[in-house]
């Protein structure tokens, strides 16, 4: 008998499946889990380390039959033991193999990418003229005039909705000679006009929040690192001729 997978009105044989997961290019997606699976056969869970992730805490002592928790753990949330076996314990594995093997690394590619974390608010008006932005500029700057009403009149951007007011946006995501100004500018200042593309820009540093370690930052940056570290072993095997194939099964009836 053979099997095939149905989804919605359609159904997938063997071959039609291996021909659906390079259409839409999830073939590396398989092979790096087929890759993990091989990585976290290294990577086991105590039972004490299971029980207070399960719990979320780790004042609550382990209970002296572990497996009837478990049981009762896994009926409460709906799922079947295998199901927490094979998905829910695989995701822990994970998990703990992203601290062993990344933790260290975190101080180091926060300090590199930094910027990519601070956050920004400024004020902004956009024209075409050069001239026209020389003339807000010194109205905004030498006569204090409203940067909400010039935003409102002047600006060509969908800032002159918010009367000019643009963010919190990470400081990375604005022009570099805007991010520049902005980093070593402090509140209040008012700067232009600045080319930008094909446009004159007139900013005010609004606020700039500088970014934290904190464990959200934590936790972004240690996914990221193992996304890039999955990545290069995916594409290493990819490369190494004969490790990805289709092939076909000779069964032989007994």
């Amino acid at each position: 008998m053979n099997n095939c997978l149905k989804i919605g009105n359609r159904r997938f044989d063997s071959d039609q499946i291996i021909a659906a997961l390079v259409q839409y290019n999830l073939l590396k997606t398989l092979v790096g889990q087929v890759l993990l699976d091989e990585v976290l056969k290294e990577i086991t869970l105590s039972k004490q380390e299971l029980f207070h992730t399960l719990i979320g805490s780790a004042d609550i002592p382990i209970p002296e039959d572990f497996e009837n928790f478990l049981n009762q753990w896994c009926q409460h949330r709906g799922i079947t033991m295998d199901y927490f076996k094979t998905v829910l314990l695989r995701n822990l594995r994970l998990e703990k193999f992203k601290q062993l093997y990344f933790e260290h690394r975190i101080e180091s590619e926060f300090l590199q990418t930094k910027s990519a974390f601070d956050q920004v608010e400024y004020s902004l008006v956009q024209v075409n003229e050069f001239s026209l932005a020389q003339e807000l500029y010194f109205l905004l700057r030498d006569d204090k005039v409203s940067f909400t009403h010039i935003a409102r009149q002047y600006s060509l951007g969908s800032e002159n909705r918010t009367g000019g007011w643009m963010g919190p946006v990470p400081l990375s995501t604005l022009p570099s000679a805007i991010a520049t100004l902005f980093r070593n500018g402090q509140a209040g200042e008012i700067y232009g006009p600045v080319a930008v593309a094909e446009r004159f820009w007139i900013v005010r540093l609004d606020q700039i929040s500088m970014a934290r370690l904190t464990e959200t930052t934590r936790t972004h940056l240690i996914n990221r690192l193992f996304d890039r570290w999955l990545e290069t072993q995916v594409q290493s095997l990819i490369a190494t001729p004969g490790t990805i194939e289709v092939q076909t099964l000779n069964y032989q009836s007994v």
